[in-house]
């Protein structure tokens, strides 16, 4: 029996998901961000597929998000986009360190995972933690420079008034480059990573993906350690099929 159990680690909610026999286990761990305006409950199939194979899951919530929220303006939370995705990586490492207190990964097999946001979260933290053992991008981006652009570009478009003067703007642009992994592939270090894309994405750019998996290739990155997996009529859902395979892969490769 698959259990779930909350509790928050430090200021962070968490759902853990684990086999009910396993709970005390060290068990090999994914942790798994959700997407801008979801919530970790949302992600639960996954975790669930997780679980069943032997893993321990961590779901939790990023900040406006789920029990975080506490902000009601959504151009604020939407401003805010990228200092969610810093404080992602912020309590990325306080999970971090609370797994190893608590000695609950066997053998150090962390890996992440995450879904359009969270999957931008998994690229950033790529370029930072060293321990991450592989990692899973669902219709995220690892060209973070140009997301920072293309989102700013979409708000512009929509007509929403952003609460940043265009110098703000200009220094959150520089502060993301070094969490950018397209322009560091080296931090990669061989790790197994995973990349599904949705071709008719119109939130998250379907090419961005694209254009990541090229450099990846051309780059000599080995064949063996990333899967991409690119789904024609899919907009800005994570399939069934996307959720099997990611998966498998970690199954394969954590």
């Amino acid at each position: 029996m698959i259990v779930i159990d909350q509790y928050d680690v430090r200021d962070i909610p968490v759902l853990e998901v684990v086999d009910h026999e396993k709970i005390n286990q060290s068990l090999p761990v994914m942790i798994y961000f959700h997407g801008f305006t979801s919530s970790k409950e949302q992600d639960l199939p996954q975790a669930y597929l997780m679980a069943e194979r032997g893993y321990r899951v961590l779901l939790p919530d990023s900040m406006h998000h789920g029990d975080r929220q506490k902000e009601s303006d959504p151009n604020k939370i939407q401003s805010d986009f990228w200092k969610i995705v810093i404080k992602n990586l912020e309590d990325l490492n306080e999970l971090y360190l609370y797994i190893k207190q608590h000695e609950l990964a066997k053998d150090d097999r962390i890996g992440i995972a995450g879904t359009s946001m969270g999957g931008i979260t998994v690229s950033a933290a790529l370029t930072r933690y060293p321990w991450i053992k592989a990692a899973g991008i669902m219709m995220g981006s690892a060209r973070i420079s140009d997301m920072a652009s293309y989102l700013l570009e979409s708000i512009r478009k929509q007509g929403v008034d952003l609460p940043l003067t265009q110098q703000e703007i200009n220094q959150q642009l520089t502060s993301l480059e070094p969490i950018d992994l397209s322009r560091q592939l080296d931090k990669l270090a061989d790790r197994p990573i995973f990349i599904w894309h949705g071709e008719h994405d119109q939130v998250v750019p379907y090419q961005h993906s694209m254009s990541f998996v090229e450099q990846l290739k051309t780059s000599g990155y080995p064949k063996d350690r990333f899967q991409f997996i690119s789904e024609p009529n899919r907009d800005h859902k994570v399939s069934r099929e996307a959720k099997y395979a990611l998966t498998e892969f970690f199954v394969k490769h954590l």
